[in-house]
C-alpha cells in the first residue's frame, strides 16, 4: 500500500490534531471504537492501519487494563506513534503491512478494528475477500473484527462511480468545514473568528482534494457497505452489527468469529 501520494491528514501530527482530529465524523467514528470496546471489554486489542496511534491512544487511556497494539506500514508515522505513547504502559505500535499482519496468529486479540484502513487494500477486490477471510482463519472463536469508514453510497452504479464519488466528497468537505469551526473556536475576538474560519478552511480545501485523489486512484477504492456485509458472511462471520454512524456514508460493521 502506498500513502505517499494521497493527502493525508495521517501523516503529519500537526495537521492531525488541528483538523480532522476535530471533525465530527473522526470524533463520531472514534466515539464507536469506545462504545463497542466498552461493551466486548477485551483483554488484548489490535488496530489494523493504526497510523499516528490517536484512537488506540484514546482508547488506552479509558482502558487502562486493557492492552492495545496498533499495525501501520510506515516506519516514520509508528515513530510518532510510539513517542505520542510515552508514559502508559498498555500500548505500542509496529511497523508492518497489515494484510501481512492478519497472515499470523491473531488469537491473543479479543478484539481488531480498522478505522478509515480498510480500502487502502490494494486492488483487485479479491485482496480485500483474501483479507477478510485471513482474518476469519486467524482470529480465535468468539474474537471480533470491526471495520469503520467511509462507504461507495448504495445508489452508486459501479465500484468506481466518478458522480457518486465526487458528490460523496463534496458533502464531507462542507461537513469538514462545519464541524471544525465550531471545534477551532476559542474566543469570540477578531484573531479567534479568522482563526476558527482559517482552519475550517482548511479542512475543506483538504478534504475535497483528498476526495479527488481517491477518484483518480486505480489501485484502491471504495466498496458498498452491502458488499461488505455480503463478503463477511461468505467468509463464515456473524454479523452482529452493521449500522451507519453519521449521514456522510460512514458506517461501522462488527463481525464475530463463532
Amino acid at each position: 500500500m502506498d500513502y505517499k501520494n494521497t493527502p493525508s491528514f495521517y501523516n503529519n501530527e500537526e495537521y492531525f490534531n488541528r483538523y480532522l482530529g476535530k471533525t465530527s465524523y473522526y470524533l463520531n467514528l472514534q466515539s464507536v471504537v469506545e462504545k463497542l470496546i466498552g461493551l466486548i471489554k477485551p483483554r488484548a486489542v489490535l488496530e489494523l492501519g493504526s497510523a499516528l496511534g490517536t484512537t488506540s491512544i484514546r482508547m488506552a487511556e479509558i482502558y487502562s487494563k486493557t492492552v492495545f497494539k496498533g499495525a501501520d506500514l510506515r516506519p516514520d508515522v509508528v515513530d510518532l506513534a510510539n513517542k505520542a505513547a510515552e508514559g502508559l504502559d498498555n500500548v505500542s505500535f509496529f511497523s508492518e503491512d497489515m494484510c501481512e499482519t492478519v497472515k499470523n496468529n491473531l488469537e491473543e486479540y479479543d478484539f481488531i478494528f480498522m478505522l478509515y484502513s480498510f480500502h487502502h487494500i490494494l486492488d483487485p477486490i479479491e485482496n480485500k475477500i483474501t483479507f477478510l477471510k485471513s482474518c476469519y482463519s486467524n482470529m480465535k472463536t468468539g474474537s471480533y473484527l470491526s471495520i469503520m469508514e467511509t462507504f461507495l453510497p448504495e445508489s452508486a452504479k459501479q465500484m468506481k462511480d466518478d458522480t457518486a464519488i465526487i458528490s460523496l466528497w463534496e458533502q464531507r468537505s462542507l461537513e469538514g468545514y462545519a464541524s471544525t469551526y465550531w471545534a477551532a473556536l476559542q474566543e469570540l475576538s477578531e484573531n479567534g473568528l479568522e482563526f476558527a474560519k482559517r482552519v475550517a478552511t482548511t479542512s475543506k480545501t483538504e478534504e475535497f482534494e483528498a476526495g479527488e485523489h481517491v477518484n483518480k486512484r486505480e489501485d484502491e477504492y471504495l466498496v458498498k457497505f452491502s458488499w461488505l456485509e455480503e463478503i463477511a458472511k461468505e467468509v463464515g462471520f456473524d454479523v452482529i452489527i452493521s449500522e451507519p454512524v453519521n449521514c456522510i456514508e460512514e458506517k461501522a460493521i462488527l463481525l464475530r468469529k463463532n
